[in-house]
């Protein structure tokens, strides 16, 4: 898992990284006590705090959705990025220089791949800025921006450029240096229908460069150029998507928008690139776009890590309102405070800026309405409020949208859209309601064959519930271990790692000794976490042993001791250690027998082989228990 970097400098990151502070870049924390923090969970609609930060642990965990893991766990899901990446992105953060790797020969292939693959869209962003400032062939392109009304501070600082209408110029250019493969990976060139050959991407646009969140460029956008040579039925291309670029969750501009966002927790959402541009232009710097779709999940997601409002500008025509209304409900499911804002005339962003500038089309921003709002206000133009057909269509399309919103039921907020809709539609607040709690009950049911194939989906990732006597004691084992490690190596002395049979359970009591016997550590929760390797899994299952553990105190279940020394001259052995041992070791007796038994049979030996060390165990244990009133039967929470 380690990916070509040592343990040790791995190990140097985690403890440069405040586990706390990294999260509380995207999510809102709160002290909870001394040991955990808590906030919404970022990876579902959470409307009450479930996401736990736990610095003592390195680890977080969500006890709705079950996700958890640690430092380099949280950068792999929130930023989309391999672990080598992760750890890289947290030295930087840390300011520790990275070592030179040891990787294996497939890690070293995928990561050259990719590094390759920024290296040509990189390579193929200087050719075209080249083409756009200098030469004959590109003043069309100079033309078309100048037009627009583009300075060569915004020309540079977007690094547009231009393709000259040569369909083999990439092809020629990239001679000896990277191979038709290469650029096919990062669609500059594509292949003929024919099989037998190739062709340029992008030829006779202005090129917009498209590049991620960590200002790589990975992808581009091209415009047909009025008056060119080029006919195409599509206006704007967009590449498509390869192993660096992602059209569901990669926005344009992000990497320049991403510090305004974030000082303003606002984030304006527009369709195309000129607008996008023409925005910061006129000093509107919180602006992203789009990549030709509607937004996603994904876009929704990632926009909540970094603002608290979003505002999408869309045009003013039927398609441009379709479009958002399709948005509300994924914001409203995430619990974002969204508005909408369709500008008149058919004019788009960079139209309005020209003609009104900037003051006025912020304050234009300031005022959109509320997505409910708009979304009310497009049904009322759309069916009549005086007819009661027209006001029952309404009334229902608007309790869609709501029991859409899981995140909105029984909040403020909510209270306040239904009270000020039941006053603008003049409809009864109480049928309402029930009519609303009836379709949430509706959509329940619906989705509950779905939930409950999700769940049975991650099974494999959540915690496995415990079903018999042993089952209970191998988790109460690990409890015992994680909360109390003193105990451990008298633990393993007793029993075995195929003494478990749940491989959760299996694969953590493996960890935990190997701690101990090799590298001579007690398994103390931070360094159980650290050796997990980011398997979030396992990071999982160990936030639940030990929060376990603390609700039932386990620490003060274990100070009643054996009578007498009962460890040979070591640490006192806990009496309820020695209960939870018994089913284990029972289970192994049963084994034992029965194999003795196959054995016998086969072979006719005088006596059972039953290992001598278990029936002490069991012979001592036995006779403490019969001396504890209660105790024949062990009993587990």
């Amino acid at each position: 898992m380690s990916e070509g970097f040592g343990a040790d400098f791995k190990e140097q990151v985690r403890a440069n990284t405040s586990l706390v502070e990294l999260v509380s870049e995207s999510v809102a924390l709160t002290p909870r006590g001394s040991s955990d923090y808590v906030g919404l969970c970022p990876f579902h609609p959470d409307r009450n705090p479930s996401f736990h930060v736990y610095p003592e642990r390195q680890s977080y965990r969500c006890w709705v959705c079950q996700v958890g893991g640690d430092c380099f766990t949280w950068v792999q899901e929130t930023q989309a990025v391999s672990f080598p990446e992760a750890v890289e992105i947290l030295a930087k953060r840390a300011n520790l220089e990275l070592p030179k790797r040891t990787r294996s020969q497939a890690a070293r292939n995928h990561e050259n791949n990719k590094a390759i693959q920024y290296e040509i869209v990189e390579w193929a962003i200087g050719l075209m800025q080249q083409s756009l400032r200098l030469g004959d062939a590109g003043q069309i392109a100079r033309n078309y921006l100048s037009g627009r009304k583009l300075s060569d501070e915004t020309i540079r600082k977007f690094r547009l450029g231009y393709h000259p209408e040569d369909w083999n110029w990439f092809l020629n250019k990239a001679r000896g240096k990277y191979s038709e493969k290469q650029l096919l990976s990062v669609g500059l060139i594509g292949e003929k229908q024919s099989g037998m050959g190739y062709y340029d991407n992008l030829v006779g646009r202005v090129v917009f460069p498209i590049l991620d969140e960590r200002s790589r460029p990975v992808a581009f956008g091209g415009r047909v150029l009025p008056g060119s040579n080029i006919e195409s039925p599509a206006k704007y291309w967009n590449s498509p998507e390869s192993s660096v670029f992602l059209k569901r969750r990669t926005l344009y501009a992000f990497d320049l928008a991403r510090d305004a966002i974030r000082s303003s927790k606002a984030a304006i959402v527009v369709e195309g690139y000129m607008d996008c541009i023409a925005c910061h232009q006129a000093g509107v710097t919180n602006v992203v776009a789009t990549l030709g779709t509607a937004m996603t999940e994904d876009h929704v997601a990632f926009l909540k890590r970094f603002s608290q409002r979003v505002v999408l500008i869309y045009d003013g025509d039927e398609a441009g309102q379709r479009a958002a209304e399709r948005s509300i409900e994924r914001f409203l499911a995430h619990d974002l405070d969204l508005r909408i804002l369709t500008l008149a005339d058919g004019q788009d962003p960079a139209d309005y800026l020209e003609r009104h500038g900037k003051e006025e089309f912020e304050s234009l921003i300031d005022s959109a309405q509320e997505a409910w709002e708009y979304k009310l206000q497009s049904l009322k133009r759309r069916y009549d409020l005086d007819s009661v057909s027209g006001r029952q269509q309404i009334l229902q399309q608007m309790l869609q949208m709501l029991a859409s919103a899981p995140g909105l039921q029984g909040t403020v907020r909510e209270d306040l859209i239904i009270r000020k809709l039941c006053w603008k539609i003049q409809v009864d607040e109480m049928t309402l309601r029930q009519t609303l709690a009836e379709q949430r009950r509706q959509k329940s049911r619906t989705a509950f064959r779905r939930v409950s194939e999700d769940t049975a989906l991650s099974e494999a990732s959540a915690p496995v519930q415990p079903k018999t006597r042993e089952d209970h004691a191998e988790r109460e084992i690990l409890e015992i271990i994680l909360s109390c490690p003193e105990h451990t190596d008298y633990i393993r002395h007793h029993i075995g790692v195929d003494d478990f049979r749940i491989d959760q359970h299996r694969r953590l009591l493996e960890m935990c000794f190997d701690l101990v016997a090799e590298a001579g550590e007690l398994p103390e929760i931070h360094r159980v976490v650290e050796a997990a390797e980011s398997d979030s899994g396992l990071i999982g299952l160990i936030n639940t042993l030990f929060d376990s553990a603390r609700e039932k105190e386990l620490p003060k279940l274990m100070t009643e001791q054996l009578p007498g020394d009962g460890n040979g001259g070591g640490i006192p052995v806990p009496l309820h250690l020695e209960r939870v041992l018994h089913p284990l070791l029972q289970r192994r007796e049963k084994v034992q027998i029965l194999l003795s038994k196959q054995k016998m049979a086969q072979t006719n030996p005088s006596a059972s082989d039953m290992n001598s060390d278990t029936r002490d165990a069991l012979r001592r244990i036995t006779s403490v228990r019969k001396t504890q009133p209660g105790n024949d039967v062990p009993r587990f929470k």
